[in-house]
């Protein structure tokens, strides 16, 4: 009677966890609050999705720029010389 008891309450505990676990797994670790907002891809930093500039790259990942990260890029690119760009990748095409 005992061990049934306890044989019920483990598999009880099981479910609990995989019910838990899986929502945690539906809900990708976010918040409500953190509904609506993306991280920055360069900073890391979560902005309003209407604050972020998005890029596809490939054909699933989207990429998430913020306006901070977004001048600091042209102000470095502005200090590269003309003459010194990186050559562009040839694609076979």
């Amino acid at each position: 009677m005992v061990v049934s008891f306890l044989a019920i309450l483990f598999l009880l505990i099981v479910l609990v966890i995989a019910v838990v676990g899986f929502k945690a797994v539906i809900m990708q670790g976010r918040s409500p609050a953190d509904a609506g907002t993306e991280k920055c891809s360069i900073c890391l930093a979560r902005h309003p999705l209407d604050r972020l500039v998005a890029r596809q790259v490939g054909d699933h990942r989207l990429l998430y720029f913020c306006r901070q990260c977004i001048a600091a890029l042209g102000e470095d690119l502005s200090r590269v010389p003309r003459g010194e760009e990186a050559p562009q990748k040839d694609t076979g095409r």
